[in-house]
């Protein structure tokens, strides 16, 4: 009998933890814009004539649809944080003084896992679901969907400070990477990736 109580636990363990961003589907893509699988995003397209490195660009607006476990204003903190280093460091134009393209986002699903099981698994668990475009007068330039889940090992017992916060850092960390990989490395040789590929280099944070 005993058995079969210990496996109804462990059942119900698996399902638990399996029930992450795996059933969340991607966005559609916007109008008129055909995506096609990426080397870093799950799907982007990039217009054949846009030069990223030779436009000025404003980020935002960004939106948060859905989020659980953590607040979206506190996500949306760290991500625009990550995001903005991200471009800066690899030498994108920043500003509004001169007309330029707009990088706007949507966090379709958000969700933080942080105490439930982490007796059992000493881990806590982020999942994101996201898409975005780049659009200059009205056109779109770049436009990519992705999903994207992280672990960490943590203590048992109760949360350390700061162990959220730490982990969504991660998460938008190696999503803005992930975004700007594909806008600036796609296209390239297996030779031109490995000189050109600061955003590869920057992306192995710690956490």
């Amino acid at each position: 009998m005993w058995l079969r109580g210990y496996a109804i636990v462990w059942f119900w363990l698996v399902f638990s933890l399996a029930g992450g961003c795996a059933s969340w589907q991607l966005p559609p893509p916007p109008a008129g814009v055909a995506l096609r699988p990426g080397s870093y995003v799950k799907e982007y397209f990039v217009a054949p004539d846009f030069a990223p490195g030779e436009v000025n660009y404003v980020l935002g607006p960004f939106t948060v649809e859905q989020a659980q476990g953590v607040s979206a204003a506190d996500f949306l903190a760290v991500f625009q944080t990550e995001l903005l280093q991200a471009w800066e460091a690899n030498g994108l134009k920043l500003g509004d003084k001169k007309p330029g393209c707009r990088l706007t986002a949507t966090i379709h699903h958000l969700k933080v896992s942080s105490g439930r099981w982490r007796f059992l698994t000493g881990r806590i668990s982020a999942s994101i679901v996201t898409s975005g475009v780049i659009t200059c007068d009205g056109r779109v330039l770049f436009a990519f969907t992705d999903r994207l889940s992280l672990e960490s090992p943590v203590n048992p017992g109760p949360p350390a400070p700061r162990e959220t916060e730490l982990l969504l850092r991660q998460l938008s960390r190696q999503m803005a990477h992930r975004v700007l990989n594909e806008l600036l490395l796609h296209g390239l040789t297996a030779d031109a990736m490995k000189r050109s590929a600061n955003t590869l280099s920057s992306n192995r944070g710690r956490f």
